[in-house]
């Protein structure tokens, strides 16, 4: 004898998280006899849960440094909770380099930055670049931002250090370059980048008791199978039946965690699970 259990947004503990559901037996619950087992018939789940978290994760800002005419002031770059590529990354950084009225533009009408993150396919990294900053108006470019130039050409700096950001990016802490340089520099990541916090879902259930894992509530595992953005469906090859505690139960609670065993801060809830609940053929 088997049962089907499903599970939608309409079962999410309001926790805030979006990733933790509670279905809820008859009255007098459901009594589950030893010898019982269950196994996930398929999930749909929205991929969206942020790589960049201040909340959960500490990544959300970094800080850099400019040559300026009165020497090389500090800056802080914040980051709104949000997914960002290393595309992503750059482009607001470069909305606060215009912020704080630090480019030019060329003659052809475009804006001129010095320093930039681009992601670097070939060394699997992301690339720090960074450039001179002149001391004068360069011939053919304007000024409409009124930047100020320092006394000598020097670099801008990346610092990164005092949260996770550098994770993301695969830096350790530290100064990129050490001091200010008088010719162009560039850096490829130090450590393997991690752009997301999230590669793998555990699903754990009050449930099961998996002898073979730890914790001994994991139900199954499930691959980041499509972009954020887009839902991660699930549906395995074959039954993973796990062991099912005997006894009566009121409730089942059901929680997506990620491969370190944090709890999933989802932004979208609209998610549906379906589970197998088998009973020995005794039942």
């Amino acid at each position: 004898m088997s049962l089907t259990i499903v599970l939608n947004s309409n079962n999410v503990v309001n926790n805030g998280l979006n990733s933790q559901f509670q279905y809820n037996f008859p009255v007098g619950g459901l009594a589950i006899p030893e010898g019982s087992q269950m196994a996930i018939s398929n999930v749909t789940i929205p991929n969206s849960w942020f790589n960049i978290n201040s909340q959960y994760y500490n990544n959300a800002s970094f800080q850099y440094t400019f040559p300026t005419s009165t020497g090389q002031p500090k800056f802080t770059v914040y980051l709104p909770n949000g997914y960002y590529t290393t595309t992503d990354l750059n482009k607001y950084l470069q909305s606060i380099m215009i912020a704080n009225n630090q480019y030019l533009v060329n003659a052809s009408g475009q804006y001129v930055y010095y320093l930039e993150m681009v992601t670097n396919t070939t060394y699997y990294s992301v690339q720090f670049v960074l450039y001179t900053v002149p001391t004068s108006l360069p011939a053919g470019y304007t000024n409409p931002a009124g930047m100020t130039f320092p006394a000598t050409s020097v670099t801008p700096q990346y610092i990164i250090n005092a949260n996770n950001f550098g994770i993301v990016i695969g830096y350790s802490d530290g100064i990129y370059p050490t001091n200010p340089e008088t010719s162009n520099q560039s850096f490829l990541s130090n450590i393997v980048p991690n752009a997301t916090p999230v590669n793998s879902l555990i699903v754990r259930t009050n449930l099961v008791d998996n002898a073979v894992s730890m914790p001994s509530d994991i139900l199954d595992s499930i691959p980041i199978s499509s972009p954020f953005g887009f839902n991660i469906t699930y549906q395995p090859s074959f039954e993973k039946f796990v062991k099912v505690k005997p006894g009566k139960y009121s409730y089942m609670t059901l929680t997506f965690y990620d491969q370190n065993l944090n709890p999933i801060p989802a932004r979208d809830p609209n998610t549906l699970i379906s589970l197998l609940l088998k009973f020995p053929e005794k039942y």
